[in-house]
Parts: structure tokens; C-alpha cells; sequence
């Protein structure tokens, strides 16, 4: 009896001490100092053609274009926490023949922002690479936020004319990375 009461006592104590060693203030207040900083990337455009695309019925085509409507800046949450954008496009050419991709961003039919991407023409159907990042930031990002169409217009420029037998392909894959801030407003 004794060996269990000195036992309940030693269980006790320890609990006690267990409980009050491990008691720590909170700080409610740290909760203001939440932030969350999250990227999002999505796909933008993808094109993978031979040569042989850029001819219609035997005659050269020296212009491609295509658009994507977007209406992910039409949120309130993404226009209040988008803080940076950047698009990455990525091309291959195997074909002797230079190009460039002109990005617009429209609102409405009005150009918000344009870039070009230039790429070099192939030697011996080698593989040239490029790469070209667009960084959205301050002024080029509020123009971003009121973008709702994205026109992507591939351009041959002169050179080597493109017959049925030309052989070579453009690539080009490209990426939004789209960095949010999100904080508690407490």
C-alpha cells in the first residue's frame, strides 16, 4: 500500500512538472505576420511543326498566328495578390530559315504590351536553341492584370525559300510562372 501511494505521489509530481515546463505565452498577434508566397505556372502554347507547315497549296506562308482568351486577371484575389509574372518560352529551329515570335497582350483590341522573341536559322538542320524569359513587374504587370487576349504571331523572316522537300521543324513550348503574395489581414 505504501509502494502504491508513493507510486501515485511520483505520478503526480511527475505530471506536474511535465504540465508547467511545458507552458509557453502565446503570441496572437504573430498571426498578423502570416504570408504565403506561392508560384502557379500553367502551359501557355505549344507548337511543334515541320517545314512543310508554312506551305499552303505550294505557296510559302511566312505568318502563323494564333491566340488564347485568358480571363485569370478578371479575379479580385489574383489582381489584389499577383505580385510577379514571368513567361518563358523556350524554341528549337532545325530549319535554315530565321524567325521571330511577336506576344502581344490586348484588352479589349488594345495592345497592353508586346515583345519579340528572335531566333536564328539553322546551319545543316542543326538544332539552335533560345531561350527568353518576360518578366511582369510594376507597370508591365497592371498592363498584364488587364490583359484578356494573348495573340502569338510566328513570323518567317527572308531567307532559304520552303519547298515540300525542306526539311527541319520548329518547336517552341513556353510557360507562365505566376508569383502570389498572400498575407493575413487581420
Amino acid at each position: 500500500m505504501v509502494i502504491e501511494k508513493v507510486k501515485k505521489i511520483c505520478f503526480t509530481i511527475c505530471c506536474l512538472i511535465f504540465i508547467s515546463s511545458c507552458v509557453e505565452d502565446i503570441d496572437f498577434d504573430q498571426a498578423k505576420d502570416f504570408e504565403v508566397t506561392p508560384v502557379v505556372e500553367s502551359s501557355l502554347i505549344f507548337f511543334d511543326e515541320p517545314a512543310n507547315t508554312f506551305l499552303d497549296n505550294g505557296n510559302e506562308i511566312t505568318v502563323i498566328q494564333d491566340f488564347v482568351i485568358i480571363d485569370f486577371f478578371n479575379d479580385e484575389f489574383i489582381d489584389d495578390n499577383l505580385v510577379k509574372a514571368e513567361f518563358v518560352f523556350e524554341t528549337i529551329n532545325t530549319i535554315d530559315r530565321a524567325f521571330e515570335l511577336q506576344v502581344g497582350l490586348f484588352e479589349g483590341g488594345q495592345i497592353q504590351h508586346t515583345f519579340t522573341i528572335a531566333q536564328e536559322a539553322s546551319v545543316n538542320n542543326e538544332e539552335v536553341f533560345t531561350s527568353h524569359t518576360e518578366t511582369f513587374e510594376d507597370n508591365t504587370l497592371e498592363a498584364l492584370k488587364r490583359t484578356n487576349i494573348l495573340v502569338f504571331t510566328l513570323r518567317l523572316l527572308p531567307g532559304q525559300p520552303i519547298d515540300q522537300n525542306t526539311i527541319g521543324r520548329i518547336q517552341l513550348k513556353s510557360l507562365a510562372a505566376f508569383y502570389l503574395k498572400i498575407g493575413d489581414s487581420i
